[in-house]
């Protein structure tokens, strides 16, 4: 497109300028030959192509567009280089130049005999007066285009600008002002930023020419309230200078601010994406096989798409964690926040304010701009309260007012904000005995085990092991770097037949400690933890000893039945003599493998 027909009405302006001031008519064309602007005859022509718009053609004007020379053109008739119209005696054009390239040319047509000597008797001032006209134009060409590219990075930003003058009249703004604000441009534009947003900090910054950063302005008095519910946005606000750049101190008093802001609900979502994305889980990555944890998953692919609270339980190191967000991931919350808490990590002083959030200065050490608590990071997801047995009996009543009213309060506040969260907590601990013991709310238990998931431990799904042993170490072995294939037998039965206390927090520990000591392709059990191998020989010496009672259990009755006798009736007798009951008797010629007859 024709940079010059981007300020047509400019051209247009200095074009009658020109002709004032010289009485001389004037032609302003294009890079395509297009005629942008006239006077004069010229005014009739605006739109039309000179030389046929042929910028190879070689006359005069294609000459000057090509070799970005001035041209005189002194006898127009006779010159066959001009194709002059029948009245036009001279010419003296210059060229149109913005950084270095031609953009266009500007003409001083005589066609008088008068008008032509003027020409030509002052070409070289004249040259040099529309050489200077040239310029004003390049820059305002110039000037446009940085407006227009200016324009199109505000207006695709993803956060809000308004521009206010010195009085806080706003000035201008973008579209994702308006979107955030909830007004159309013509309805923001030439009205007091103080009237929309009364709790703003803005004026201080026009008082003192100090801006502020990401500070977090919750707009309670807005006439503009969403559905009675404060704006609530962070914001940052920049003086403006009379230079038109930002001022830093008050040693230059602003003529306006320039604000920008962001919807808090936005800010949440991109501290998700930065910091939990790629932890995102699903029920297929829960490895097991057992009819245990296949029941335990289909329960939990069933209320994955519920907005009920889900109270999660089971040993240390069953995979809690890993259960809750699989929940959140397979259900309608998926795209949004996950925001995980272990009340039992954070100490109770800092637990209230970490959950729900703070206003600035609300206690000694507190941030001048306030925080953000979990409950408002996780607003339109879902939030993972970990050992929700440890929280204290204050934050229980807090937690409990959450989950009743659906809002929470922050720590200095008396304004209450309304969330929508899922709860899914999680305890190793028994909350039915902890309420007997008075140390946990039995209302505030109901609230949390609207639905009940009970994760089984690793001795329960003891079929389970081989298959989580084995995903354990191709992970580990990737990690470290280490061409390991499995384990030998003796390591593997070792290892399912542990009891693990610790169950897969354990067991992937126990694997990543006996890949890094491995030497060879197959984990043995000197790579092993050494309490693993204690309770390893423990075990077998204990079976050992069982086998030998047998053998000597075996030997006693055989011996008390040839004495007795094998009939019915003998039996009766050898139980009374063992001193064991007729059914453990039978039951042990059974087990040990004692013939029935001589």
């Amino acid at each position: 497109m024709s940079r010059l027909l981007d300020i047509r009405q400019t051209t247009q302006e200095v074009a009658e300028a020109i002709t004032a001031a010289l009485g001389i008519d004037v032609e302003i064309i294009d890079d395509r030959l297009t005629i942008i602007a006239g006077t004069g005859r010229y005014k009739e022509k605006i739109g039309q192509k000179e030389e046929e718009g042929n910028v190879q053609s070689g006359l005069t004007y294609s000459q000057v567009l090509q070799t970005g020379e001035p041209y005189v053109i002194e006898d127009a008739q006779n010159n066959a280089d001009y194709a002059a119209l029948e009245a036009e005696l001279a010419e003296v054009c210059c060229p149109i130049k913005l950084s270095g390239r031609v953009i266009g040319l500007m003409g001083l047509v005589a066609f008088t005999e008068q008008q032509r000597h003027t020409l030509l008797c002052n070409r070289g001032p004249l040259l040099t007066f529309l050489e200077r006209m040239a310029y004003l134009l390049a820059s305002k060409v110039s000037e446009t285009k940085i407006a227009t590219e200016l324009t199109s990075i505000v207006e695709t930003i993803r956060d809000g600008i308004l521009a206010v003058d010195k009085d806080g009249i706003i000035t201008s703004c973008n579209m994702m002002a308006e979107r955030l604000i909830g007004q159309t441009r013509e309805q923001l534009i030439g009205i007091a930023l103080s009237k929309i947003w009364p709790d703003s900090s803005f004026h201080e910054v026009l008082q003192s020419g100090v801006g502020y950063r990401d500070r977090e302005e919750i707009h309670t008095r807005s006439p503009l309230r969403r559905g009675g519910m404060p704006l609530h946005f962070f914001t940052t606000v920049m003086p403006i200078n009379a230079s038109g750049h930002g001022a830093s101190s008050a040693d230059h008093a602003p003529i306006g601010t320039v604000l920008s802001f962001r919807d808090s609900a936005d800010v949440r979502r991109m501290v998700y994406d930065l910091t939990e994305k790629e932890e995102s889980s699903s029920f297929q990555e829960i490895i097991g096989t057992s009819e245990t944890i296949l029941r335990v998953k289909e329960q939990g692919q069933k209320i994955a798409l519920s907005n009920s609270t889900v109270l999660i339980t089971g040993e240390s190191g069953t995979g809690k964690s890993l259960f809750a967000r699989a929940i959140h991931h397979s259900g309608s919350r998926k795209k949004r926040p996950f925001i995980t808490v272990n009340c039992g990590a954070i100490p109770d002083a800092l637990l209230e304010s970490e959950l729900f959030g703070y206003e600035p200065g609300a206690f000694t050490g507190a941030s001048k701009n306030g925080k953000v608590g979990k409950f408002e990071l996780a607003n339109g997801g879902t939030i993972f309260l970990d050992e929700i047995g440890d929280l204290s009996l204050h934050l229980q009543v807090k937690l409990l007012h959450v989950l009743q009213y659906r809002e929470i309060e922050r720590v200095g506040s008396t304004r209450s904000l309304s969330i929508d969260v899922r709860v899914i907590a999680a305890t190793n601990r028994d909350l039915e005995q902890m309420i007997t013991d008075g140390e946990f709310r039995e209302d505030l238990f109901f609230r949390l085990n609207v639905i009940p998931l009970h994760l089984p431990s690793l001795k329960e799904r003891q079929e389970d092991i081989p298959l989580l042993l084995t995903q354990a170490l191709a992970r580990h072995a990737r990690l470290i770097g280490k061409e390991i294939s499995g384990f030998d037998q003796e390591t593997m039965e070792l290892l399912v037949s542990y009891q693990w206390p610790g169950n897969i927090r354990e067991l992937e520990n126990v694997v990543e400690y006996a890949v890094n000591l491995a030497t060879e392709r197959l984990i043995t059990v000197d790579s092993i933890p050494a309490r693993l191998r204690r309770t390893h020989s423990g075990e077998k010496e204990t079976r050992k000893l069982k086998a030998q009672l047998d053998v000597f259990e075996k030997q006693i009755i055989e011996r008390v039945l040839r004495e007795t006798g094998y009939s019915v009736e003998d039996k009766v007798k050898a139980a009374k003599l063992l001193g064991i009951s007729e059914s453990t008797l039978y039951r042990r010629i059974r087990e040990l493998g004692i013939r029935a007859r001589p």
